[in-house]
């Protein structure tokens, strides 16, 4: 490699395309350089340039390359690729003439490609080409892959630096392309940190996207006042990530020219979600609107939000209370009245008489005769019509069977519940309304003594 800089410095396509067919284990040295002109050039017939890219070919075709097997062992023209081939030749005359030349091959083990990286300096665009010719060889090595995805993470962000426009979006369309991609070996922090370096947002979002940092990238927007980029985010990761619309709540109402910025409508969508699925109580939300009592600033808003922005917000909540409030006075006043209806007939039956009315078997329909059976439930059967002729004291009513075992099933569910306090608290840290459910489990009978 030692006239590496001098070889892609003189003719920077020939030493590349030479540069990647070495790299890529496809490099087939010469036995006779390629002759471009006569022996004798003078500056008539090519001039001084001519001369050097003759000069410079015929070194890169006979030099000793690196990791190569001195003893080189001659191919047969049945094999493909190695055996003698027609080169083309520029005559003096100008012409192009075909000599028969025999090439070596020489087995050899590629070597890695970041050994070369050191020689494309000030040579960004040859330097892509290197790279990508090498990443789209199936058997590079996954630490190489690894070092030639990075290094041309690095060269694409480059060239955008050094661009405006659309040939900026370009290159950053590669970058964004590149560790888009499944299965691409760059690690998090590399792509981070050369982002971060070249301004490149939408590295620094790709990444936190894949790890799952959604609440990180809206804060990066927030950070930098950038209320469109905010609002953006809000509506992608938003339904993933719901603690983002109390984010952008207090994000919104932080300054006023972020608020005139954002507009009332943006405003008004992200109340209406927070109240939709009750991520914030309604005193929370005011709180942050228009501040909390005695701070100095107003919570971090400082009365940014006006009462017409709030009245909104505040008729639907105090309209949907009212509404639930009377729903839930109607069904307790329907509970205690069915509660007390209960009650009534317990002490019925625990101090008055059963007074049996039935005529007819609840079981066959015919009329009743002695022997009888008669239930608290108010059925009636013949004896003969009950299983076991209802002479056993826990003989239970056919007819309500089906129901008292629907209630035996809900005690014992209701006993086994009483000592599962890890699913209560589960439950309670998951739910968005824990009163309702502390209210549930209290029915269930978490909180029961034994």
């Amino acid at each position: 490699m030692k006239y590496a800089r001098v070889l892609i410095e003189n003719c920077p396509k020939e030493a590349t395309k030479l540069f990647v067919d070495y790299y890529t284990g496809k490099y087939r040295p010469k036995t006779k350089p390629i002759v471009i002109g006569g022996s004798t050039s003078s500056p008539s017939s090519g001039g001084i340039a001519t001369g050097a890219a003759s000069a410079v070919q015929n070194l890169a075709n006979l030099i000793a390359l690196p990791y190569m097997n001195a003893t080189p062992s001659a191919a047969t023209p049945s094999t493909p690729g190695t055996g003698n081939r027609g080169i083309p030749t520029v005559s003096t005359d100008g012409g192009i003439s075909t000599e028969s030349e025999a090439f070596r091959y020489v087995k050899y083990a590629p070597p890695p490609p970041r050994t070369a990286f050191s020689s494309f300096i000030d040579h960004p665009d040859e330097f892509i080409v290197f790279l990508e010719s090498c990443l789209d060889e199936k058997d590079v090595s996954a630490d190489d892959r690894k070092d030639l995805y990075t290094t041309l993470f690095e060269m694409y962000l480059h060239k955008a630096s050094e661009k405006k426009g659309e040939e900026r979006e370009k290159w950053e369309a590669k970058a964004r392309k590149l560790i888009e991609g499944e299965d691409i070996p760059m690690e998090s922090s590399n792509v981070l940190l050369l982002s971060d370096l070249s301004g490149f947002r939408d590295g620094t979002t790709l990444v936190k996207e894949q790890a799952g940092l959604l609440f990180d990238i809206f804060r990066s927007y927030t950070s930098a006042k950038d209320t469109r980029g905010a609002i953006k985010a809000l509506r992608k990761y938003g339904p993933d990530e719901p603690q983002l619309y109390p984010a952008a709540l207090a994000y919104l109402t932080s300054d006023p020219r972020i608020l005139d910025e954002a507009g009332p409508d943006e405003l008004a969508a992200v109340l209406t979600k927070i109240d939709k699925d009750r991520l914030m109580a309604p005193l929370q939300v005011v709180q942050t609107l228009v501040g909390k009592p005695g701070s100095s600033n107003g919570g971090g808003s400082g009365g940014v939000a006006t009462m017409g922005m709030i009245k909104p917000y505040l008729h639907d909540t105090i309209t949907r209370e009212r509404s639930e409030i009377a729903t839930n006075r109607r069904r307790i006043g329907g509970l205690r009245n069915e509660t007390e209806t209960k009650r009534t007939e317990l002490a019925d039956l625990a101090t008055k008489p059963a007074v049996v009315k039935s005529t007819r078997c609840s079981d066959c329909g015919h009329g009743l005769d002695l022997p009888a059976v008669h239930f608290l439930c108010s059925h009636s059967f013949h004896q003969r019509c009950l299983r076991g002729g209802g002479e056993s004291p826990d003989s239970e009513c056919p007819v309500c069977a089906k129901d008292n075992a629907t209630i035996r099933a809900l005690k014992k569910a209701r006993e086994e519940n009483a000592g599962k306090h890890a699913l209560f608290k589960g439950e309670l840290e998951r739910s968005h309304d824990r009163f309702g459910t502390v209210a549930e489990w209290f029915g269930r009978g978490v909180v029961d003594v034994p």
